[in-house]
């Protein structure tokens, strides 16, 4: 809660004497910090709420059931929608613009969602329900009637991402289920029934398969290095500074894909920004292309690919620093949550800051989301009144 406190004191600060985009700023305070901070006591409630509960198992498997359907209703949502426009377009029905799957960007459509925020909001159920299978094995409570609901959700997510094309989604997919693997395999897989082991393989094959395919198909994983090596060469090359001027061609004689390319070259450009302004221009989402526009009139930037990248570019190396210590401590004492509460800090909260290492979500929905869940997972750890000790589940899935 500290941490929260002293960003938003922060960024006042830096509102008032330090920023360089006062207009566009106070706009942003106004509107996005004032929402953040409104969030702070319902998040540290909530969190308290849940805690003060823990010895009331009825109440406690009811309110996980309600906050898990929460962390999966992006992608009930996206299915439901896509459902929908299928048999509208078999049968001719109308589509509200608000059951649109806009494609990737969101168009002009009011509705439309980016591709990357798909994967932020969609990757914390998959993370969750996947250590919540781990947890189930551990306590030689696996079963269809008690994991159903976790099983299900994986490969939905995966083929919500295939559907998407998104890599890094695939990615992420990819390291949470190699590590859930390895936990279960070097752990757990005595615990395993014969049944059990048969339905949990079968998931993890389908998801899986989805993902080899999808690497396999995208192109851009082919020309990976070769992109990398040229894009690396920002002095060299300035054609990151405006897409208008095309990209450099690689060493195979190929124009590199626009993701490779500026993914690295934004990286590269946008630290040593950084670096060179360890304050921060003032703005959550679009000081990258500010900054860059103050040192290279001719720019025409806008994020770098890593929101985490983006807010310090905003609110300079202190920003960064207490908004990226208050997640890494949201996270450690998350582990002492009476379980399956801790899946939300230590499996939701780590993938949604490892979304934000690749994906340009620098923007109110993201930070207000992992600030909230910061706070919240931090509560959590309150109901314990041991932090010494190993989390216990304390009712049975049903």
């Amino acid at each position: 809660m500290g941490l929260i406190l002293l960003l938003l004191i922060w960024v006042t600060i830096h509102l008032f004497w330090i920023g360089r985009g006062y207009p566009l700023q106070s706009l942003e305070y106004t509107q996005i910090w004032k929402k953040i901070a409104l969030s702070l006591p319902f998040a540290f409630g909530l969190g308290l709420a849940i805690a003060g509960n823990y010895s009331d198992l009825k109440k406690s498997r009811r309110y996980w059931q309600i906050i898990y359907l929460g962390f999966c209703l992006p992608t009930l949502i996206y299915f439901g929608k896509f459902a929908y426009a299928k048999l509208a377009g078999i049968y001719g029905y109308p589509i509200p613009s608000y059951l649109l799957l806009v494609p990737y960007g969101g168009g002009e459509q009011p509705f439309g969602i980016p591709r990357a925020w798909y994967v932020l909001f969609c990757l914390p159920a998959f993370a969750i329900a996947l250590g919540r299978i781990v947890q189930l094995i551990e306590k030689d409570n696996f079963g269809m009637r008690s994991s159903w609901p976790y099983l299900v959700i994986l490969p939905l997510t995966v083929t919500l991402f295939f559907i998407e094309a998104d890599r890094f989604g695939m990615v992420y997919v990819m390291l949470f289920l190699t590590l859930s693997l390895g936990i279960i395999l070097f752990k757990y897989c005595r615990r395993l029934s014969w049944k059990g082991g048969m339905i949990l393989l079968s998931v993890l094959v389908v998801s899986l398969g989805l993902v080899s395919v999808s690497v396999s198909k995208n192109s851009q994983w082919q020309t990976l290095v070769a992109d990398s090596k040229v894009a690396a060469q920002v002095d060299r090359y300035d054609n990151w500074k405006n897409r208008n001027k095309g990209y450099p061609i690689n060493e195979l004689g190929q124009i590199p894909t626009d993701s490779n390319y500026s993914r690295l070259a934004w990286a590269i450009v946008g630290s040593r920004l950084l670096i060179e302004n360890p304050l921060g221009y003032g703005l959550m989402s679009l000081s990258f292309g500010a900054l860059g526009k103050e040192k290279w009139p001719d720019s025409d930037l806008s994020w770098t690919h890593s929101a985490w990248l983006d807010f310090g570019l905003g609110y300079g190396l202190p920003g960064l620093f207490l908004l990226a210590f208050a997640v890494m401590l949201g996270w450690h004492y998350s582990a002492y949550s009476k379980a399956p509460w801790n899946l939300i800090g230590h499996w939701g909260l780590a993938s949604m800051a490892l979304v934000m290492t690749t994906k340009e979500v620098s923007a109110e929905s993201a930070i207000n989301a992992i600030i909230f869940l910061a706070l919240w997972v931090s509560a959590l750890s309150l109901g314990n009144s041991n932090l010494g000790a190993s989390p216990k589940s304390e009712f049975v899935d049903s």
